[in-house]
């Protein structure tokens, strides 16, 4: 199973949005993908399975509070989705406050299950919007980082942030995580959106990865309905050839390990300088 961190310092870029496309495009193909939703907002739990209301079973938090084999038991199937879900809870918003010992590496504790590396393919941990405890234990369970963004001056800036966050987490966590790429999601047809995409080109290179996602209601209407990209109707050809080309990146092996020191230096100095 490969773990898959969707990330960004920066809200409203539409990283929930694509969770979702990944995971609809993953199952389309007959992948086995498991989505935990590390987001106290909980709307992959809601697109996922919109009669989850929290009182019954374990969530999300409940696996990184540390119980001992409640991560399989936390799995709900979804229909018509065809993948596996670890719900959120608004519980998960004091675990950004968790200072315990070992709180980091309780999800990947929970995730190295010999069942569960079995079970599935690919696992998607959607991340909150934020570069906290919550996101730092993804990134130490991850094997990958996608970050997520948007062809806008702040969220350039997030780029850089959840950079510096991946590259920590590295450092002194997990050794093995790599950086998938950088998705750019809602690439409109005006000036300011090419401008930035160009930026965010120029200063990370082949880390972009192509084709952009462009910006197209369905998307957002499918995952706002709890409905699979791959079975809404209308459905945009466009949009699923971006998905599915992402997926096959992320399943890919040899990602790109995140650069150390003057490389992902270079990098952000790059970004903040293109933004100021």
């Amino acid at each position: 199973m490969k773990t898959v961190a969707v990330c960004n310092q920066k809200g409203g870029v539409g990283k929930t949005t694509i969770t979702l496309g990944l995971a609809s495009a993953g199952a389309a193909k007959g992948v086995r993908v498991l989505v935990i939703d590390l987001d106290p907002q909980a709307n992959a739990t809601g697109a996922l399975l919109p009669e989850f209301d929290g009182s019954s079973g374990y969530t999300s938090n409940d696996v990184l509070g540390g119980a001992r084999g409640c991560a399989a038991e936390a799995i709900t199937e979804s229909t018509p989705w065809g993948v596996g879900v670890i719900a959120a809870s608004l519980s998960l918003a004091a675990r950004d406050l968790d200072t315990a010992l070992g709180s980091e590496q309780k999800l990947r504790s929970a995730l190295d299950s010999a069942d569960l590396q079995a079970d599935w393919d690919l696992c998607l941990v959607d991340c909150p919007p934020s570069v906290g405890r919550l996101v730092s234990a993804a990134l130490v369970a991850a094997d990958e980082a996608l970050i997520v963004t948007e062809p806008s001056l702040m969220a350039s800036q997030g780029v850089a942030m959840v950079q510096n966050t991946i590259a920590t987490v590295r450092e002194h966590y997990n050794p093995t995580l790599t950086l998938a790429g950088v998705a750019v999601n809602r690439v409109g047809r005006f000036k300011e959106a090419m401008y930035r995409l160009e930026e965010l080109t120029g200063a990370l290179g082949p880390v972009v990865w192509e084709p952009v996602m462009p910006q197209r209601a369905a998307l957002v209407e499918a995952a706002g309905l709890g409905i699979p990209i791959h079975q809404h109707r209308p459905r945009q050809p466009e949009i699923l050839h971006v998905l599915d080309t992402w997926l096959d990146r992320l399943l890919a092996r040899g990602a790109k390990r995140i650069e150390r020191g003057r490389g992902v230096k270079a990098q952000q100095a790059t970004i903040r300088g293109a933004a100021a």
